[in-house]
């Protein structure tokens, strides 16, 4: 007979479990942080799946893609994704060993880069896309009524203002000397 862990009242809750009690803002930031997890995860395997890619190097050919044949800087790149240059470099020396893109000096100043998708790259990354918006599709299909798709993709808009408000938060707000009252100007 197997015994049941014995179990105090203290437990951990599953990940994007909110409290009891708990404000409701904070229930849907964790509600929408479990989501994106497991999102990530489920594209991860189907982009590792069906085109041998990670689903960072899928994002990173995507953003290529939405401008090509314009090129973009590392930097650029970096920052429309969210990563630091360390990860952009790792992702790009990968993409560019894969024969995906590649790496051209500058015009006008050599020490910068321009990242192009070569032909292969435009063709992995438009088959993927194919089959990534299908898993959205079905997923959000199978769960969401027509009008709710159409509040979701308003509320996608609000939900790019919320992402770049976290890429350059301003926290001065938390240099507070007393609750309420902002920090003395220096």
């Amino acid at each position: 007979m197997a015994r049941r862990p014995r179990t105090t009242g203290t437990q951990t809750p599953a990940a994007g479990a909110a409290p009891r009690d708990s404000d409701p803002t904070a229930a849907m930031s964790g509600m929408l942080v479990a989501l994106g997890a497991d999102l990530s995860r489920l594209l991860d395997h189907l982009t590792r799946r069906h085109g041998s890619l990670t689903y960072s190097q899928y994002q990173l050919l995507a953003l290529l893609r939405s401008t090509h044949p314009e090129p973009w800087e590392p930097w650029e790149l970096g920052k429309r994704l969210g990563n630091g240059s360390a990860h952009v470099t790792m992702l790009l020396d990968q993409l560019e060993r894969a024969g995906l893109v590649v790496r051209e000096t500058h015009g006008q100043d050599r020490r910068r880069r321009l990242i192009r998708l070569t032909p292969e790259g435009q063709a992995r990354v438009e088959q993927l896309g194919a089959q990534v918006r299908r898993v959205e599709a079905h997923i959000l299909g199978s769960v969401l009524s027509d009008d709710e798709l159409g509040q979701l993709r308003i509320a996608g808009e609000r939900l790019r203002a919320l992402l770049a408000e976290f890429a350059a938060p301003d926290l001065s707000f938390m240099l507070v000397a007393e609750p309420g009252r902002p920090p003395a100007a220096e």
